[in-house]
Protein backbone atom coordinates (compact mmCIF):
# COMPACT_ATOMS: atom_id res chain seq x y z
CA UNK A 1 0.00 0.00 0.00
CA UNK A 2 1.41 3.38 -1.03
CA UNK A 3 2.27 5.86 1.71
CA UNK A 4 0.04 8.91 2.04
CA UNK A 5 1.69 12.01 0.58
CA UNK A 6 3.03 14.38 3.20
CA UNK A 7 1.14 17.67 3.29
CA UNK A 8 2.61 20.90 4.62
CA UNK A 9 0.45 23.29 6.63
CA UNK A 10 0.82 25.82 3.77
CA UNK A 11 -0.87 23.34 1.42
CA UNK A 12 -3.69 22.86 3.91
CA UNK A 13 -4.18 26.64 4.17
CA UNK A 14 -4.24 26.91 0.38
CA UNK A 15 -6.90 24.17 0.18
CA UNK A 16 -9.10 26.05 2.68
CA UNK A 17 -8.66 29.27 0.68
CA UNK A 18 -9.59 27.81 -2.70
CA UNK A 19 -12.59 25.97 -1.23
CA UNK A 20 -13.83 29.27 0.19
CA UNK A 21 -13.35 31.07 -3.15
CA UNK A 22 -15.32 28.44 -5.02
CA UNK A 23 -18.14 28.45 -2.50
CA UNK A 24 -18.29 32.25 -2.73
CA UNK A 25 -19.54 31.78 -6.32
CA UNK A 26 -22.15 29.08 -5.81
CA UNK A 27 -23.31 28.83 -2.19
CA UNK A 28 -25.54 31.73 -1.12
CA UNK A 29 -27.33 29.82 1.64
CA UNK A 30 -24.57 28.40 3.79
CA UNK A 31 -21.37 30.22 2.79
CA UNK A 32 -21.27 32.12 6.09
CA UNK A 33 -20.94 28.77 7.92
CA UNK A 34 -17.68 27.86 6.13
CA UNK A 35 -14.52 28.54 8.19
CA UNK A 36 -12.15 30.36 5.82
CA UNK A 37 -9.42 31.81 8.03
CA UNK A 38 -5.85 30.53 7.67
CA UNK A 39 -6.07 29.31 11.27
CA UNK A 40 -9.30 27.39 10.67
CA UNK A 41 -9.39 23.77 11.78
CA UNK A 42 -9.45 21.59 8.64
CA UNK A 43 -11.89 19.29 10.43
CA UNK A 44 -14.47 22.07 10.50
CA UNK A 45 -13.98 22.67 6.77
CA UNK A 46 -14.42 18.96 6.04
CA UNK A 47 -17.58 18.86 8.17
CA UNK A 48 -18.96 21.78 6.17
CA UNK A 49 -18.26 20.00 2.87
CA UNK A 50 -19.93 16.82 4.09
CA UNK A 51 -23.02 18.70 5.22
CA UNK A 52 -23.45 21.23 2.41
CA UNK A 53 -22.64 19.40 -0.82
CA UNK A 54 -26.07 18.64 -2.17
CA UNK A 55 -27.57 18.77 -5.66
CA UNK A 56 -27.79 22.56 -5.51
CA UNK A 57 -23.98 22.75 -5.84
CA UNK A 58 -22.54 22.44 -9.39
CA UNK A 59 -20.75 19.18 -10.15
CA UNK A 60 -17.47 20.89 -11.04
CA UNK A 61 -17.40 22.51 -7.58
CA UNK A 62 -18.14 19.21 -5.85
CA UNK A 63 -15.38 17.47 -7.80
CA UNK A 64 -12.83 20.18 -6.95
CA UNK A 65 -13.97 20.11 -3.32
CA UNK A 66 -13.17 16.40 -3.14
CA UNK A 67 -9.56 16.97 -4.26
CA UNK A 68 -9.00 19.76 -1.74
CA UNK A 69 -10.81 17.81 0.99
CA UNK A 70 -8.41 14.89 0.50
CA UNK A 71 -5.49 17.30 0.85
CA UNK A 72 -6.93 18.47 4.18
CA UNK A 73 -7.58 14.89 5.24
CA UNK A 74 -3.98 13.91 4.48
CA UNK A 75 -2.70 16.85 6.51
CA UNK A 76 -4.88 15.75 9.43
CA UNK A 77 -3.61 12.17 9.13
CA UNK A 78 0.00 13.26 9.44
CA UNK A 79 -0.90 15.72 12.21
CA UNK A 80 -2.58 12.90 14.14
CA UNK A 81 0.61 10.84 13.84
CA UNK A 82 2.68 13.76 15.16
CA UNK A 83 0.23 14.32 17.99
CA UNK A 84 0.21 10.66 18.99
CA UNK A 85 4.00 10.47 19.00
CA UNK A 86 4.15 13.60 21.14
CA UNK A 87 1.88 12.18 23.83
CA UNK A 88 3.45 8.72 23.81
CA UNK A 89 6.91 10.17 24.35
CA UNK A 90 5.52 12.69 26.85
CA UNK A 91 3.93 9.82 28.77
CA UNK A 92 7.22 7.99 29.04
CA UNK A 93 9.02 11.20 30.05
CA UNK A 94 6.42 11.81 32.77
CA UNK A 95 6.87 8.40 34.32
CA UNK A 96 3.91 6.46 32.94
CA UNK A 97 4.62 2.76 32.53
CA UNK A 98 4.58 1.03 29.17
CA UNK A 99 1.61 -1.00 30.37
CA UNK A 100 -0.35 2.17 31.19
CA UNK A 101 0.38 3.68 27.78
CA UNK A 102 -0.31 0.41 26.01
CA UNK A 103 -3.76 0.11 27.57
CA UNK A 104 -4.72 3.41 25.96
CA UNK A 105 -3.76 2.37 22.43
CA UNK A 106 -4.55 -1.32 22.55
CA UNK A 107 -1.04 -2.82 22.55
CA UNK A 108 1.33 -4.45 25.04
CA UNK A 109 4.55 -3.08 26.51
CA UNK A 110 6.72 -3.99 23.51
CA UNK A 111 3.95 -2.72 21.26
CA UNK A 112 4.32 0.76 22.75
CA UNK A 113 8.08 0.74 22.10
CA UNK A 114 7.49 -0.49 18.54
CA UNK A 115 4.79 2.10 18.00
CA UNK A 116 7.02 4.98 19.10
CA UNK A 117 9.92 3.78 16.94
CA UNK A 118 7.67 3.29 13.90
CA UNK A 119 6.10 6.71 14.28
CA UNK A 120 9.54 8.33 14.55
CA UNK A 121 10.71 6.50 11.43
CA UNK A 122 7.49 7.38 9.60
CA UNK A 123 7.68 11.10 10.40
CA UNK A 124 11.41 11.35 9.72
CA UNK A 125 11.86 8.99 6.77
CA UNK A 126 8.29 8.33 5.54
CA UNK A 127 8.80 4.66 6.38
CA UNK A 128 7.00 3.09 9.40
CA UNK A 129 9.89 0.72 10.15
CA UNK A 130 11.06 0.61 13.76
CA UNK A 131 14.42 -0.90 12.71
CA UNK A 132 15.38 2.42 11.06
CA UNK A 133 14.95 4.35 14.31
CA UNK A 134 16.76 1.72 16.36
CA UNK A 135 19.69 1.57 13.95
CA UNK A 136 19.90 5.35 14.14
CA UNK A 137 20.02 5.24 17.94
CA UNK A 138 22.76 2.60 17.87
CA UNK A 139 24.76 4.71 15.43
CA UNK A 140 24.31 7.80 17.63
CA UNK A 141 25.49 5.90 20.71
CA UNK A 142 28.49 4.52 18.82
CA UNK A 143 29.33 8.00 17.53
CA UNK A 144 29.15 9.43 21.05
CA UNK A 145 31.40 6.69 22.40
CA UNK A 146 33.86 7.21 19.56
CA UNK A 147 33.95 10.96 20.15
CA UNK A 148 34.63 10.34 23.83
CA UNK A 149 37.49 8.06 22.83
CA UNK A 150 38.88 10.75 20.53
CA UNK A 151 38.67 13.44 23.20
CA UNK A 152 40.38 11.16 25.70
CA UNK A 153 43.15 10.46 23.17
CA UNK A 154 43.60 14.19 22.50
CA UNK A 155 43.82 14.86 26.22
CA UNK A 156 46.58 12.25 26.61
CA UNK A 157 48.49 13.51 23.55
CA UNK A 158 47.78 17.23 23.92
CA UNK A 159 51.43 18.17 24.49
CA UNK A 160 52.53 16.41 21.31
CA UNK A 161 49.67 17.90 19.26
CA UNK A 162 50.53 21.39 20.53
CA UNK A 163 54.27 20.99 19.90
CA UNK A 164 53.65 19.85 16.31
CA UNK A 165 51.20 22.71 15.82
CA UNK A 166 53.82 25.19 17.05
CA UNK A 167 56.39 23.58 14.74
CA UNK A 168 54.10 23.99 11.71
CA UNK A 169 53.52 27.66 12.54
CA UNK A 170 57.25 28.23 13.06
CA UNK A 171 58.08 26.55 9.73
CA UNK A 172 55.52 28.73 7.97
CA UNK A 173 57.31 31.78 9.33
CA UNK A 174 60.76 30.34 8.56
CA UNK A 175 59.89 29.73 4.90
CA UNK A 176 57.91 32.97 4.65
CA UNK A 177 54.70 31.44 3.36
CA UNK A 178 52.42 34.02 1.74
CA UNK A 179 48.97 34.65 3.20
CA UNK A 180 47.28 32.59 0.48
CA UNK A 181 49.62 29.68 1.25
CA UNK A 182 48.80 29.47 4.96
CA UNK A 183 45.02 29.71 5.34
CA UNK A 184 44.74 26.46 7.30
CA UNK A 185 47.95 27.11 9.21
CA UNK A 186 46.44 30.34 10.50
CA UNK A 187 43.23 28.50 11.45
CA UNK A 188 45.36 26.00 13.36
CA UNK A 189 47.07 28.88 15.15
CA UNK A 190 43.66 30.10 16.34
CA UNK A 191 42.92 26.65 17.82
CA UNK A 192 46.28 26.71 19.58
CA UNK A 193 45.69 30.21 20.94
CA UNK A 194 42.20 29.30 22.18
CA UNK A 195 43.45 25.97 23.58
CA UNK A 196 40.53 24.33 21.79
CA UNK A 197 41.80 20.86 20.99
CA UNK A 198 38.98 18.85 19.38
CA UNK A 199 38.83 16.11 16.73
CA UNK A 200 38.52 18.98 14.22
CA UNK A 201 42.00 20.12 15.30
CA UNK A 202 43.45 16.92 13.84
CA UNK A 203 41.73 17.68 10.55
CA UNK A 204 43.18 21.19 10.59
CA UNK A 205 46.60 19.78 11.41
CA UNK A 206 46.43 17.61 8.30
CA UNK A 207 45.32 20.51 6.09
CA UNK A 208 48.02 22.75 7.56
CA UNK A 209 50.64 20.05 6.95
CA UNK A 210 49.54 19.83 3.32
CA UNK A 211 49.89 23.60 2.94
CA UNK A 212 53.40 23.44 4.39
CA UNK A 213 54.39 20.40 2.33
CA UNK A 214 53.26 22.02 -0.95
CA UNK A 215 54.59 25.52 -0.25
CA UNK A 216 56.95 26.74 -2.95
CA UNK A 217 59.87 27.25 -0.56
CA UNK A 218 59.51 23.78 0.99
CA UNK A 219 59.11 22.11 -2.40
CA UNK A 220 62.37 23.75 -3.48
CA UNK A 221 64.39 22.08 -0.72
CA UNK A 222 66.91 19.49 -1.87
CA UNK A 223 65.33 16.05 -1.61
CA UNK A 224 68.71 14.42 -0.86
CA UNK A 225 69.11 16.39 2.36
CA UNK A 226 65.94 16.16 4.47
CA UNK A 227 65.28 19.33 6.46
CA UNK A 228 63.76 19.63 9.92
CA UNK A 229 60.46 20.51 8.24
CA UNK A 230 60.36 17.04 6.67
CA UNK A 231 60.77 15.45 10.10
CA UNK A 232 57.87 17.55 11.41
CA UNK A 233 55.65 16.52 8.49
CA UNK A 234 56.51 12.83 8.99
CA UNK A 235 55.68 13.05 12.69
CA UNK A 236 52.34 14.71 11.87
CA UNK A 237 51.51 11.95 9.38
CA UNK A 238 52.30 9.28 11.96
CA UNK A 239 50.28 11.02 14.68
CA UNK A 240 47.24 11.48 12.43
CA UNK A 241 47.40 7.82 11.39
CA UNK A 242 47.26 6.78 15.04
CA UNK A 243 44.34 9.12 15.63
CA UNK A 244 42.48 7.81 12.56
CA UNK A 245 42.90 4.25 13.81
CA UNK A 246 40.83 4.97 16.93
CA UNK A 247 37.74 2.82 17.04
CA UNK A 248 38.51 1.19 13.68
CA UNK A 249 38.14 -2.32 15.08
CA UNK A 250 34.92 -1.31 16.84
CA UNK A 251 33.57 0.22 13.61
CA UNK A 252 34.34 -2.99 11.71
CA UNK A 253 32.49 -5.00 14.34
CA UNK A 254 29.46 -2.69 14.10
CA UNK A 255 29.45 -2.87 10.29
CA UNK A 256 29.44 -6.68 10.45
CA UNK A 257 26.56 -6.62 12.93
CA UNK A 258 24.52 -4.27 10.76
CA UNK A 259 25.15 -6.37 7.66
CA UNK A 260 23.83 -9.46 9.44
CA UNK A 261 20.02 -9.30 9.26
CA UNK A 262 18.09 -9.90 12.48
CA UNK A 263 15.74 -12.90 12.76
CA UNK A 264 12.45 -12.35 10.98
CA UNK A 265 9.44 -11.78 13.19
CA UNK A 266 5.86 -10.80 12.66
CA UNK A 267 5.34 -7.07 12.56
CA UNK A 268 1.82 -5.76 12.92
CA UNK A 269 0.42 -2.44 11.69
CA UNK A 270 1.20 0.76 13.48
CA UNK A 271 -2.35 1.20 14.68
CA UNK A 272 -4.32 -1.39 16.58
CA UNK A 273 -7.90 -2.02 15.62
CA UNK A 274 -10.42 -0.24 17.76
Amino acid sequence: MAMRPKVHRIEAVRAITVIARRRDKVDDKHRDLLPDAESSDPRDVLDYLRKFSGNDIPLWVLQADVCDALTLNNWLWWEDRRRELHFLTAGRARGLSLAQLGSQVGVGKQGVVDRIDRLEALLRYDRPDEKITRAERRAARASQLHRGEELDWLSRHSDLVRSLTVAVIDHAGQYQLADDEREWIDELAVDLRDEALTPATMVLLGLAATELRTATAVMALASTRPDRVHSTLNRIDALRSRFAALGRAEASHRAFALDSPPPLRASGPIYAAT
